[in-house]
């Protein structure tokens, strides 16, 4: 079978151990993209990704090999759950490239798709043993009766028989139906191994979307808690000045009120960071529950501003994007099979050979009773020759069956083309919103800065009794937003480099736009205090 890979997959444990030996930091430029396209003409191996994986192909899901484990389907689910878990740190937290080989592993995407690449490069083997001879062995052992006649007497004769043979038969000329089978099978295997890498890419980039969400989450539940011990400084400056006689008890109220609006601003931040836990823990093949700690990236370099066009990133997606290159093969796995349809006008040229050897004993008599003399009959059987065939007609069979085999082919380049006007449309889309949310981040640190100034001017100024609750509690207010948005625009950023990258589908394109650079600021992971 010839030698097929695909760099995706050979350079798949290459690259975990690099983002192991770094910090979180060094991650946009690597684990950011996923995988490399394939470029080779092998998109798979079996070595490599069993060991990636760390279970038996044939098994994948069975994580349980003690003997004693629970037989029924609850007791199996729940033994799995616990030992998928127990493969996460417990305490974490965990990295981005931590989870995403994790989900490698547990995700059945990746699963999946391996198993259909594996599938294609079996039929692909037993395709190609169709250029080798095939050798049978027959026997026959049982008792034997022949009736005939001499001249007009009629005669019987019975008894045991013993017949075995070794027979070769060989395709010599078929005008390329092997080889077309042959070629179908191998697209087939390409398009397949080019889908296993994307539905990786694909795994890393749902990881990568969920862990900023997650980390995203964290960070404005912090700063809700923030904003729920700004409201409590207010509301005991107001009831502190309320004591004195320089604040009315409206105020009170009002900082009441605001103090109650963050208490619940905070919980409600708390359910969106359970749920967008629960979708992280799905993403690398966990039940919902599960409850995953993650180092933050609220220090983490963001992306510096693109200086490629967007019609180079469209051009690199067109040439390198996995599910594109799948579309090609599955088009040229469409030409190879008109080529066999049209080779089944064609005669068909086989070489045979036999040797073999038959006993038997039998005893005869005639029409009148008569017996004749006992018969032990053995001896060596050989035979060897050519036999050709060749199919005239058949009912526009074969004829129909070239129509359908071009149909399909204008199908597989009309799907071709499509997906290109999709991946374009892809690269084109998530170009201007990356671009949109280095912006958006830029406005969001101009903001906060403005918003922590006004709010600690106005705060001084009520201390001093030289403003008014109201303005306070407005600036308070501004500032919470200011934070929150900043928040907002980074885990944008970051998952809007991410789906570029996705989009384009090569890293080592995109590399250059996903560098460390000076952008994050310490407003933009820690807010300022009050």
């Amino acid at each position: 079978m010839p030698n097929l890979q695909c760099h995706a997959t050979i350079h798949m444990s290459m690259q975990f151990q690099f983002l192991k030996r770094f910090s979180t930091a060094s991650l946009i430029g690597s684990a950011l993209v996923g995988l490399n396209a394939c470029k080779s003409d092998d998109p798979w191996n079996e070595e490599r990704f069993e060991k990636l994986v760390s279970q038996s192909s044939a098994t994948p899901w069975t994580l349980d090999k003690d003997k004693d484990a629970p037989q029924d389907a609850k007791g199996r689910a729940e033994t799995e759950a616990e030992k998928q878990f127990q493969a996460l740190p417990k305490d974490g937290p965990n990295t981005l490239p931590t989870l995403v080989e994790f989900a490698l592993e547990n995700n059945p995407t990746t699963r999946g798709e391996w198993q259909k690449a594996k599938s294609r490069a079996a039929q692909l083997g037993r395709i190609e043993s169709l250029y080798l001879p095939t050798l049978s062995a027959s026997g026959f052992g049982g008792y034997v009766q022949q009736i005939g006649y001499i001249n007009t007497e009629r005669f019987r004769n019975t008894g045991p028989m013993m017949q075995g043979s070794l027979n070769l038969a060989w395709i010599l000329v078929d005008f390329g139906r092997r080889d077309a089978q042959t070629e179908s099978a191998r697209r087939a295997l390409m398009a397949s191994n080019y889908s296993f890498n994307r539905g990786i890419q694909k795994v890393i980039f749902e990881v990568q979307d969920a862990y900023f969400s997650v980390d995203a989450k964290i960070a404005l539940q912090e700063t809700a808690e923030q904003n729920l011990e700004t409201a409590r400084v207010q509301l005991e400056a107001v009831e502190d000045r309320l004591i004195v006689g320089l604040a009315t008890r409206p105020e009170m109220l009002l900082a009441k009120q605001q103090f109650t609006q963050a208490q619940f601003a905070l919980e409600a931040s708390s359910s969106a960071t359970f749920d967008a836990q629960s979708t992280l823990a799905r993403r690398v093949g966990l039940s919902a529950e599960t409850e995953i700690k993650i180092t933050s990236l609220q220090r983490l370099a963001l992306p510096e501003d693109m200086s490629a066009q967007v019609d180079e990133l469209i051009r690199t997606s067109i040439r390198g994007r996995p599910d594109l290159l799948a579309a090609v093969e599955r088009v040229r796995g469409a030409d190879a099979d008109i080529k066999l349809a049209e080779a089944q006008f064609l005669p068909i040229v086989n070489a045979g050979a036999m040797v073999g050897q038959t006993r038997f004993w039998y005893d005869g008599r005639t029409s009148l009773g008569d017996p004749t003399t006992n018969q032990n009959f053995w001896g060596p059987e050989y035979s060897a020759g050519l036999n050709g065939s060749w199919l005239l007609f058949d009912g526009f069979e074969r004829t129909n069956a070239v129509r359908q085999a071009r149909a399909d082919r204008a199908v597989a380049a009309a799907d071709l083309e499509k997906m290109r006007l999709e991946a374009t449309s892809e690269v084109w889309d998530s170009y201007f919103v990356h671009l949109a949310a280095i912006k958006q981040f830029a406005f969001g640190e101009s903001l906060l800065k403005a918003s922590q100034d006004s709010y600690d001017s106005v705060f001084e100024s009520y201390v001093n009794g030289l403003s008014n609750i109201n303005n306070v509690l407005t600036a308070e207010s501004a500032l919470f937003t200011a934070r929150s948005t900043l928040i907002r625009t980074r885990a944008e950023l970051l998952a809007s480099a991410a789906k570029l990258a996705f989009a384009v589908g090569s890293p080592e394109d995109t590399s250059r736009w996903t560098r460390k650079s000076n952008v994050a600021s310490k407003s933009a992971s820690t807010p300022p205090s009050e």
